[in-house]
């Protein structure tokens, strides 16, 4: 069965499309994707599908800064795949929070962000602090807020933004009355 952008029926396996994809359209399609592709390499595949060159991965490890990428490819092109490490992201965004760079809007979701971010369990090392779930706990909405703020401050920002600047762009013909001259 091959993937519709258009019909959320053929994209298997991947509820969050169907969500990601009807903020997108309220947004006009101008959105970038952020995407968490530690655990399933094929939801690359469906993300671009959907959504085209707007999809930015990230790969989260032990430790990476976030700054370098890969090119990974995808069915009709490529996606940038950036590595980070899962205590970076949180640390970045922690410290982002004590700077009072960041505000969290007033709903259940960000409420949500909040708890799994004090009930995080921390761990010291000799070499960096790890940051735990409590058993049966998760973490999922505070990592995409630390997604959030990492592609935020990004240097690469402007180059992610592109595609959504090109396909904005009025398209120039390139033919004028010298054409028929």
């Amino acid at each position: 069965m091959s993937i519709d952008p258009n019909n959320p029926k053929t994209w298997p396996g991947f509820r969050p499309v169907p969500i990601i994809a009807k903020v997108d359209r309220l947004y006009n399609n101008n959105c970038l994707i952020v995407a968490d592709l530690s655990n399933d390499a094929t939801y690359a595949e469906v993300l671009f599908e959907v959504f085209g060159p707007r999809v930015i991965g990230l790969h989260i490890t032990r430790n990476a800064d976030g700054m370098h990428f890969e090119q990974r490819l995808v069915k009709n092109g490529v996606i940038r795949v950036y590595t980070i490490g899962r205590s970076f992201l949180l640390e970045l965004f922690h410290a982002r929070l004590q700077a009072r760079q960041i505000r969290f809007a007033d709903d259940p979701n960000t409420k949500r962000a909040c708890e799994q971010l004090v009930a995080l369990q921390t761990e010291m090392t000799e070499t960096e602090t790890l940051y735990r779930c409590a058993r049966g706990q998760h973490d999922d909405l505070a990592i995409s807020c630390a997604m959030l703020v990492w592609a935020a401050a990004h240097p690469h920002l402007p180059d992610w933004f592109r595609p959504i600047e090109d396909a904005r762009r009025p398209r120039r013909d390139n033919f004028g009355w010298g054409a028929f001259v």
